[in-house]
């Protein structure tokens, strides 16, 4: 009597499992099924050309507030700035403007000044750490 319980009782956990296998095997195939056929690549769009990648960032540097005499020159994809900078945060998001309008490298010259804007806006020197 314990065998035939023990032999049924291990016959349905095994019953269970393939089935159980077997649902989420189809549950797979319909999920890869609707990730090709959900969207579009956005690859599916032609690659734009150095000139409307010039053109693009030019116009942002021309509108920045925070860059002044900003140019860009961009070949094979890749785009040099230059001009002045009036933070780090600037140049910095000189680069990322960049990237937005399709540059693959940006090379950033754009210069920023040496001083820190408190310290050159009141004369003073920076603080120096308490010696202990």
């Amino acid at each position: 009597m314990k065998k035939t319980i023990g032999l049924t009782f291990t016959l349905l956990l095994t019953v269970a499992f393939a089935l159980t296998q077997t649902s989420l095997a189809s549950q797979e195939g319909e999920m890869m099924m609707k990730k090709k056929t959900d969207k579009p690549a956005k690859d599916a769009a032609p690659p734009k050309t150095d000139a409307d990648i010039q053109k693009c960032v030019s116009d942002k540097l021309a509108n920045s507030k925070t860059i002044s005499n900003g140019a860009a020159t961009v070949a094979n994809g890749e785009a040099t700035l230059t001009g002045d900078a009036k933070s780090a945060g600037a140049k910095g998001g000189a680069t990322r403007s960049a990237k937005a309008c399709g540059a693959t490298k940006v090379v950033n010259k754009i210069t920023t000044p040496t001083t820190p804007p408190a310290a050159a806006k009141t004369g003073e020197k920076k603080a120096e750490p308490a010696k202990k």
